[in-house]
């Protein structure tokens, strides 16, 4: 791996040998989890596990530190390959398509011990680079974000002239299109595709058909709740190393304890899912209450993939988080737990959409509410939830099959 110093001296060079090195219209660059880099998940998965049997694309799957056991089951013409290296460097100097989950900026970075970075710039103009964003967004951000949440995300230049650069930025639906389209200036319209996420042919695809990863999550989450509902609840971030007033909701032994009590008299139990981005010392508190006996660890450590969540989940509670659309995919309740909604709407991030419209289920601010919803929502039958729901799907999905990866890999065709 490159040294810092070092890095500085070669970047030119570096720029130079990929503006001029011929690009291979067979060579397809993915890379792992910018932050975790031992997972390989998501929507680069997808579109991963759609080509992995083709022998005519040469699959390039790039990690940094240490990687891991990626758990590729019958891929051919595949290599995983440690960035940063030299060998990982003239490979991707090869590579025509190049998939994203972020940007370059963050997935192709190299990393130096602490927090530092270095970004890779790619030559752009030579390639048919693709970003598979992570999910439809729901929060602003990016260009769109408050302002001081913008002037943070964007202190990285690159990061938003890379996006000029793009052939092709996913979307879900048409209003889905406009959303990504603003957040992710100056790309242009025409840039974005109406793919729909291939993550999300994990919630439908046939069990034996999924990665095994994700069915070793299933027999994970059906060993945990043993027969029992699962209720998922799956809160965001808050941008407390931005905003001072930014807070994680602290859960009191007397609503953990009421909590409990439900579960118990609905034979259920629940799953917290933190998100995996944590910006400061402050999160919410409700790791403290995990027993392995009502309460349960789902966090990506334990459960990779959410679309495995999904699937088993008979109840998601949540907030701004863009989660709430995989259950959305499969008809499943949700809870909007927005204990912060006016602080997070004007201090925050924001909210793209009116939560009123779009979320389809009910918004509540306070623990009672919150319990009630859960009583209500674990007694209502799928023919009332799917007209709750009608509303919101027609808003985020212009597909709801799991031909998703397969529209990726037709687009990026059309551009070699």
């Amino acid at each position: 791996m490159l040294e810092k110093t070092l890095f500085a001296i070669l970047h030119p060079l570096w720029r130079l040998y990929d503006l001029i090195a011929p690009k291979r219209a067979d060579h397809w660059a993915f890379t792992t989890h910018h932050l975790h880099t031992d997972r390989f998940i998501e929507n680069q998965r997808a579109v991963f596990e759609h080509v992995k049997a083709d022998p005519a694309i040469r699959k390039l799957v790039f990690y940094r530190n240490a990687g891991g056991d990626f758990q590729i089951e019958n891929a051919v013409n595949c290599e995983t390959v440690k960035h940063g290296t030299l060998r990982g460097l003239i490979l991707l100097a090869r590579c025509k398509v190049v998939f994203l989950t972020h940007s370059i900026a963050m997935d192709y970075s190299l990393r130096w011990p602490g927090k530092g970075f270095s970004v890779l710039k790619l030559a752009l103009r030579k390639r048919v680079v693709v970003n598979l964003w992570h999910s439809i967004s729901v929060k602003k951000l990016l260009y769109v974000a408050n302002e001081e949440i913008s002037k943070h995300t964007a202190r990285v230049s690159y990061r938003t002239q890379e996006r000029l650069g793009y052939a092709g930025l996913i979307a879900s639906s048409d209003i889905d299109s406009y959303a990504m389209s603003a957040m992710f200036y100056p790309l242009n319209y025409r840039q974005v595709w109406i793919t729909g996420l291939p993550r999300n042919d994990f919630l439908t695809q046939p069990e034996n058909a999924l990665p095994r990863y994700i069915r070793s999550s299933l027999e994970r989450l059906r060993g945990m709740s043993r027969g029992r509902k699962l209720i998922v609840y799956a809160p965001t971030y808050r941008q407390t190393h931005v905003c001072d007033t930014a807070h994680y909701y602290q859960f009191s032994d007397a609503e953990i304890a009421r909590l409990k009590n439900l579960l118990r008299a609905n034979g259920a139990i629940l799953g917290y899912r933190p998100h995996y981005f944590k910006n400061s010392k402050q999160h919410f508190n409700l790791d403290q209450y995990i027993d392995d006996e009502l309460i349960f660890d789902m966090s990506q450590e334990a459960v990779p993939e959410f679309s495995a969540l999904a699937r088993e989940c008979d109840l998601l509670i949540t907030d701004y988080s863009s989660v709430y659309i995989e259950t959305l995919y499969l008809g499943k309740p949700v809870i909007c737990f927005g204990y912060d909604i006016d602080h997070y709407k004007t201090h925050e991030d924001g909210l793209l959409y009116d939560m009123d419209l779009v979320f389809p289920g009910p918004v509540v601010q306070h623990f009672d509410e919150l319990m009630d919803a859960v009583e209500s929502r674990l007694r209502f039958d799928p023919a009332t939830i799917a007209r709750e729901q009608a509303t919101a799907r027609r808003i985020f999905f212009k597909h709801s099959d799991a031909r998703n990866a397969h529209r990726v890999k037709e687009e990026v065709l059309k551009r070699l």
